[in-house]
């Protein structure tokens, strides 16, 4: 297995605190209806107190409330300029329940991560409990091996318990990982920096109510050693319909230029040299 080892980001002040605010720019605000959105850079969602730590947390989108489990903390300035959040393993963030997962089974989510320190209980970016539900998780001491995990039984593709990716990332680096269920298209997948990183699955059984969606914990509570920049999911298809996936493709772009995280993007990713438009 290859390791994405991305320590030669480049840093692009030029899109520091201001993305959203340029006219003509693609955002999930404007460019499509996330179902959850916490986004570390926006400090007018969340709250802290004096020790950083994160107090209470909005959902951008509008859509659900999240709990703070823990004490996460807030890192100022840390990645492009903009805040991140630094969870030590033992913190999380938790949606309420009956958050809206997918729509006719239609469902993709996008987000910036970097794990510090992970062991073999299926430490994980993020997941939703429930049934017949999926967790974006690793299981090794040593990297970040990754999986989506079907549920076991209660696989969303027939037969198949997870879906593996074909490369693993280094600690304490920065990485956009996207996750694409695509009922209308009958496709199962993982991306990773803007290529796709694992197998396309059949896509047999529709994800049923998901009660809670959690960030950097697992479905059994095992909680990740890491950071979040930001992070968003839409219940709904991919993009235009069929096998098209142009609004991960933008999330993807939107995400890199955002954290100036360019230089990690696929080169044959349409939004390498340029952010996305409207």
């Amino acid at each position: 297995m290859n390791s994405l080892d991305l320590r030669s980001q480049t840093i692009l002040p030029s899109y520091a605190g201001v993305h959203n605010k340029k006219k003509g720019l693609w955002s999930p605000a404007s460019n499509i209806s996330p179902d959850s959105w916490l986004d570390a850079s926006d400090d007018s969602n969340y709250s802290v107190n004096g020790s950083q730590e994160i107090t209470s947390i909005t959902d951008k989108s509008g859509s659900t409330t999240f709990t703070v489990d823990g004490s996460p903390v807030v890192e100022l300035d840390n990645l492009n300029n903009l805040n991140t959040f630094l969870f030590d393993g033992n913190e999380s963030l938790i949606s309420a329940f009956n958050i809206s997962w997918s729509n006719n089974g239609n469902h993709w989510a996008v987000g910036v991560f970097q794990w510090i320190t992970v062991d073999n209980t299926k430490d994980s970016f993020f997941s939703a409990e429930g049934t017949r539900t999926y967790a974006v998780s690793s299981a090794s001491n040593s990297s970040w091996d990754g999986e989506i995990d079907y549920d076991g039984s209660n696989s969303i593709s027939t037969g198949i318990a997870k879906n593996d990716f074909t490369v693993s990332i280094s600690s304490n680096t920065w990485v956009i990982i996207s996750i694409v269920f695509n009922k209308s298209g009958n496709q199962i997948f993982g991306r990773l920096n803007g290529i796709r990183r694992t197998d396309i699955d059949p896509y047999s059984n529709s994800m049923d109510a998901v009660t809670d969606l959690r960030l950097m914990r697992q479905r059994s509570n095992k909680k990740l050693n890491g950071r979040m920049a930001e992070f968003f999911h839409v219940a709904g298809i991919p993009g235009t319909g069929g096998t098209d996936i142009s609004d991960v493709e933008k999330a993807e772009g939107y995400l890199a230029h955002k954290w100036g995280l360019t230089t990690i993007l696929d080169v044959n990713h349409p939004y390498k040299s340029s952010a996305p438009s409207n």
